[in-house]
């Protein structure tokens, strides 16, 4: 709600100063007539100006969502927003000079349900470009409880006759819960009534809690290159979503020590293939190599931290490739009633004793690496 007005600064300034005017003007000569001080009403309509120039002052957003109201997200999980947060600020002021200007505690309360909700039905309603959420609703709701809390204390801490009492009378606390009753009511009838209730942004919050973002999926995937390639491999990294896949992103990263492959949201390392352990055409061989138990106890250190789960129950192999004397192959496979499933890991270890290459195939709950894929993330530096 706060966001398209905050991008709208040059027309917000001057909506706030004629809004504030027309306000002011009349409520200071009322006042006056009366012969009480015109500075809370003044600042109280200040304040009241401020809400509606902000939440009501048409936005740049498309009016597609005309005649909807998003649901929001589930408990206090909204307050994770910046944008919630400004709309918890912006009623704060407002309640809390409403309680000392009119000293009716609860029904400042009611008056705050009914503005907060009307504000986000005109929104739902009108094309000002602004999205209706019931979001909106509990955080503004939230900073008018802040606001009208401050405004208690303020009253019992500095009472005006230095006598200090309750702030919460018994007419305003039964005519004021009676108006909280109905309000709640009304717009609890109102928004469903009137208005298409969607599920935009939860949608979008249970998306990322099961994919993560984009910082994070980098920040991991990074942290795994550097793991496996060290801190000098220097490449660049694409992210890719399979057209078939609805839960899952492709990670690659190809540097000057090799490639890495791993899936995300389940953080599956998919292939791994370096370069740093290859020796020059005609360079002989280690003179040293070590012994096969010690490069088979390599491969399932390095089986057990990435592959804990697939490896557990499965049958391992240790073989010679005799086409690369310099290196030992552990495979794993799985074996149901005798039939050897698609399940494969096969880890290629040097005879220095490091872990040189990596390839799977159909690991639970991932996908072959090399599907089509759609809209790639640009690449990254490594």
């Amino acid at each position: 709600m706060i966001e398209a007005s905050v991008g709208a600064v040059p027309g917000l300034v001057p909506a706030f100063v004629i809004t504030t005017l027309l306000l002011a003007v009349p409520v200071g000569l009322i006042t006056k007539s009366r012969g009480h001080s015109a500075v809370l009403p003044l600042l109280f309509t200040t304040a009241l100006a401020g809400v509606l120039t902000v939440t009501l002052m048409p936005g740049f957003r498309s009016a597609e969502a005309s005649g909807t109201c998003d649901r929001g997200l589930p408990g206090t999980a909204f307050l994770a927003s910046e944008s919630a947060q400004l709309n918890v600020l912006l009623f704060v002021p407002l309640c809390f000079l409403a309680v000392l200007l009119f000293r009716r505690p609860v029904l400042v309360l009611a008056g705050t349900v009914l503005l907060t909700s009307g504000i986000e039905l005109a929104q739902g309603h009108l094309p000002l470009g602004r999205a209706c959420s019931y979001d909106d609703v509990k955080a503004n709701a939230l900073g008018g409880i802040i606001g009208l809390a401050l405004g208690c204390l303020c009253r019992y801490v500095f009472p005006r006759n230095g006598r200090r009492r309750s702030p919460f009378t018994r007419r305003d606390t039964l005519w004021g819960l009676g108006a909280v009753v109905a309000s709640t009511c009304a717009v609890a009838t109102a928004f469903p009534a009137t208005l298409t209730i969607e599920d935009y942004e939860a949608t979008t919050y249970r998306s990322k809690a099961a994919f993560g973002n984009t910082d994070e999926m980098r920040q991991w995937f990074a942290g795994t290159v550097t793991k496996l390639l060290g801190a000098q491999a220097n490449g660049s990294t694409a992210i890719h979503k399979p057209e078939n896949s609805r839960q899952q992103w492709l990670l690659r990263a190809d540097t000057d020590r090799g490639s890495v492959v791993a899936t995300w949201p389940d953080r599956k390392l998919m292939e791994l293939s370096t370069v740093s352990h290859q020796r020059a055409a005609g360079a002989p061989s280690p003179s040293r190599p070590l012994p096969d138990a010690e490069l088979r106890k390599s491969a399932e250190r390095f089986a057990r931290t990435w592959f804990p789960t697939e490896t557990a129950d499965a049958d391992a192999r240790f073989d010679h490739p005799r086409n690369d004397p310099d290196t030992r192959l552990l495979s794993y496979r799985h074996y149901d009633h005798g039939v050897m499933t698609p399940m494969r890991i096969d880890i290629v270890v040097s005879t220095a004793g490091r872990v040189t290459g990596l390839t799977t195939k159909a690991l639970p709950g991932t996908r072959r690496t090399h599907e089509p894929t759609a809209a790639p993330v640009p690449p990254q530096p490594t």
